[in-house]
């Protein structure tokens, strides 16, 4: 064991120690000792009626808990009066989640309320309308700050959000019955640059406290918390998130037997253990990033090698940014290239996280408190990492991985405890922007431990494989045996049905005016008008010009308060537009934000000669909300349009309008997008049904000129009746161009983007309807300078994702 003097540390105080508390071993739970396994699943990215399958799955991979992020904006999506009003606050779906995962699924739970979560999600979990209340005098960023005005929005969060889950606490139900067993107070704070950060930590853990959470705190990636002896923070726990290369899970082990050099008083937590990574407009898919099934694998087996007892996949399941949620230049898709795919299907990672949690359990009593770490390997090939670690009743467990990504590796080795080959190599966390973070190099092999003698074995091993030979006390290197075992899959089914091809669709321009306008003295931002969440938006003008000013007024200008896009109309034709140069602007990897954009900066621009005329005129402007940032400057920005109108120069207004706002399309206040609508009036489209439709893919949308603002399409299709013996998932896969969003039967499922990569849409079978009864799905498009053309459309079974399910 490591020795450490208890001076050092503060002592760690838990209110009801008989139910949960920590050591620098592991969790201890109602007396006792558990390895928290855990999945990540977010339930704002799952419709509800899908939640018990997912559940089902995550229990029948061996997990004994779930996690989620709790998003602010997503439980107050409306402005409050002022700091004290909590009446904008809705809880209801978490709770549902929470009690389903613990009485239904006998799950422990772990919250996360940030209230920064990143997560790929708006805002990074900030509401859109705080950004009313940063302060003009704050320089730089002021969101996460120490700031003593962010501090208090801060907690109006975190008391509202804390007192609504303290009844769902483990120290809460009764003995046996599951529950919350930890909080988390910020998120992968070190990533953040700011001065104080101590006072918004100590803010966060007051409002745990004074709200009547009693269990253990921790943070993640925050070395504020690492070992404080500061009253409140020192009981909180830190703990490490793992996104590494391919070939590089060994960093896991080393990271992992760090922290707990550290922190000797808390358990080895990983929050966020690689389960894939997201994907981006113009960027790849998920399914084509690196992190397959056996790295997947290797980062859980490393992280346990380094003595970790809590792992939690981020993600397990990833799920879809339905009704635009993700954060902007996320695509519709949250699929993560996760476990659990985002249609429900099982890739090869489940039952690799299977097999782990056949390890896990078969093996929990030992793995809490055993010691060891990663230790010198001689005799093997190069490219043979490992490590070993007993347990208390002499079990020893000999960790191998083989680190070559492309050949199997065989031969014998001796593995010698306690003695270490240090890292030759600079350790790296991988960001969420995809760039390498150094991480300080490992000055531990892990915990000292009993006298264990050097352990030879023959090793067989596939390319970039992992395992670990339990050998039992007593037994020799040749008696132990090898896991995690292979897990069983179920069948395919023979057929699926065929997909089926949109032959025609209904088309139809946004009608104008019949839209819902509202006068506005004053351009006020969304978050003023009540939007906060994602949706396109409408603005008017009507102004009477002289014949010079027609002539002399050749530009439209608008000063926005975030650099989203707009589509102008000048007496029914289309502006030109002059910036940006494209429509198609969609990531915010595209525009600028690293500067605040600024009341005379004018972000959209356009040429409007020849369009206006003496007398009256009418500007229509279809507004394009890109999403709310996840970080940098447009994370404090409102969205809408500040300012618009004419002007004889293209830098400067010479002529504000007075505009009128509409906050829906009026396809949308019409109810054009309710599968019960009747479409009279609609145009015929004959579709393409011969060309093979991309499944994916950057810049293949069709391209045609431009003929109006927005368009709506609405598709009509009948499915096959279920063979309830077996599970089908479906997708549409679609070939557009355009911008917008797109309802099955009425639901909103996400975003379309012409640029890619995403062509294909996920359509959640709890939404769609069987046999005879008629599908309905709606695209609205915001015309690109591609226009928004449909060219074709199919609606098809995922391949290889189709199940037999006896009990569905």
């Amino acid at each position: 064991m490591v020795f450490v003097s208890q001076l050092s540390f503060a002592q760690k105080k838990f209110v009801h120690p008989e139910r949960v508390r920590y050591d620098g071993s592991c969790m201890t739970i109602e007396g006792k000792d558990m390895l928290i396994y855990s999945a990540a699943f977010h339930y704002f990215r799952c419709p509800e009626e899908l939640w018990k399958d997912r559940f089902r799955q995550i229990k029948e991979a061996g997990f004994n808990t779930v996690e989620t992020y709790v998003p602010w904006n997503w439980h107050e999506r409306t402005m409050p009066l002022s700091l004290d009003d909590t009446t904008r606050f809705d809880f209801s779906d978490l709770k549902r989640w929470l009690k389903m995962a613990q009485e239904e699924y006998g799950f422990y739970t772990i919250v996360r309320p940030g209230p920064f979560i990143c997560a790929e999600y708006s805002g990074g979990g900030y509401p859109r309308w705080l950004a009313k209340f940063r302060p003009e005098s704050v320089e730089g960023f002021w969101l996460r700050s120490a700031d003593y005005r962010h501090i208090r929005w801060a907690q109006h969060w975190f008391d509202a959000v804390c007192k609504a889950v303290a009844d769902e606490q483990i120290t809460r139900k009764p003995v046996g019955d599951k529950g919350i067993i930890l909080i988390q107070i910020e998120n992968e704070y070190n990533h953040h640059d700011c001065d104080g950060k101590g006072k918004l930590l100590k803010a966060l853990y007051s409002s745990v406290r004074k709200s009547g959470l009693d269990i253990p705190v921790f943070t993640c990636l925050t070395n504020e918390c690492r070992s404080s002896q500061e009253p409140d923070l020192s009981q909180v726990f830190d703990s490490d998130n793992y996104y590494v290369g391919l070939s590089s899970a060994p960093d896991c082990a080393y990271r992992m037997s760090n922290l707990k050099k550290a922190q000797p008083d808390a358990p080895g937590f990983v929050t966020e253990l690689q389960g894939g990574w997201f994907s981006l407009v113009t960027g790849r898919l998920s399914e084509d990033h690196y992190s397959d099934a056996r790295h997947f694998k290797a980062v859980g087996l490393m992280s346990l090698l380094g003595g970790a007892t809590g792992i939690n996949y981020y993600m397990f399941f990833g799920g879809t940014h339905f009704a635009g949620w993700g954060a902007r230049g996320m695509t519709t898709s949250y699929d993560y290239n996760a476990a659990i795919r985002e249609n429900g299907a099982l890739g090869d990672k489940y039952y690799a996280a299977k097999a782990i949690g056949q390890f896990i359990r078969t093996f929990e009593p030992q793995l809490v408190r055993s010691t060891g770490g990663p230790c010198k390997v001689e005799g093997g090939v190069k490219s043979l990492f490992g490590g070993v670690r007993v347990a208390a009743d002499g079990t020893r467990f000999v960790f191998l991985h083989n680190t070559d990504p492309k050949n199997p590796v065989k031969g014998k080795a001796r593995l010698i405890p306690g003695k270490l080959d240090r890292p030759t190599e600079s350790m790296y966390n991988i960001n969420q922007h995809g760039e390498k973070v150094l991480i300080a190099a490992s000055e531990t092999g892990g915990d000292k431990m009993m006298t264990v003698d050097p352990i030879d074995v023959d090793y067989d091993m596939p390319a970039l494989g992992s395992n670990v030979l339990v050998i039992p006390a007593g037994k020799s290197a040749k008696q132990g045996k090898w896991w995690p075992q292979e897990q069983m899959r179920p069948l395919r089914p023979s057929r699926l049905p065929a997909p089926v091809r949109i032959a025609s669709v209904q088309k139809k321009e946004d009608a104008f005016t019949e839209a819902d306008w509202m006068q506005l003295p004053r351009l006020v931002s969304l978050s003023d008008l009540g939007v906060n969440d994602f949706r396109y938006s409408l603005y008017r003008a009507h102004v009477q010009l002289a014949a010079k000013q027609a002539v002399d007024e050749r530009y439209l200008l608008f000063n926005m308060f975030t650099r989203d896009i707009v589509s102008v109309q000048v007496n029914g034709k289309q502006a030109k537009r002059l910036f940006p140069d494209h429509a198609d602007a969609q990531s915010w990897t595209t525009r600028d934000c690293f500067e605040r954009i600024r009341p005379d900066e004018y972000d959209n621009r356009f040429d409007v000669t020849g369009l206006l005329k003496e007398g009256d005129n009418e500007i229509i402007a279809v507004y394009e909300n890109l999403g709310h940032a996840h970080g940098y400057f447009p994370m404090e920005e409102l969205a809408g349009i500040r300012q618009g109108g004419l002007s004889v120069v293209e830098s400067a207004l010479t002529h504000p309008l007075q505009w009128d706002c509409a906050t829906d399309m009026a396809g949308v206040t019409k109810g054009w997008i309710q599968p019960q609508f009747v479409p009279e009036g609609w145009q015929s489209v004959t579709l393409d049904t011969i060309c093979e439709i991309p499944h994916k893919g950057n810049n293949v949308q069709p391209k045609r000129e431009p003929d109006g603002l927005f368009t709506w399409y609405r598709i009509e299709f009948e499915l096959p009746k279920q063979n309830t013996a077996v599970w089908i998932p479906w997708l549409a896969r679609i070939h557009a161009s355009g911008n917008g969003y797109m309802w099955l039967n009425g639901h909103n499922i996400g975003r379309h983007w012409e640029v890619g990569p995403q062509r294909e849409y996920y359509l959640p079978e709890c939404w769609l309807n069987w046999g005879k009864e008629k599908n309905v799905l709606v695209m609205g498009l915001r015309q690109t300078e591609n226009g928004a053309v449909l060219n074709a459309v199919e609606i098809a079974p995922y391949i290889d994702a189709a199940e037999v399910r006896n009990n569905k």
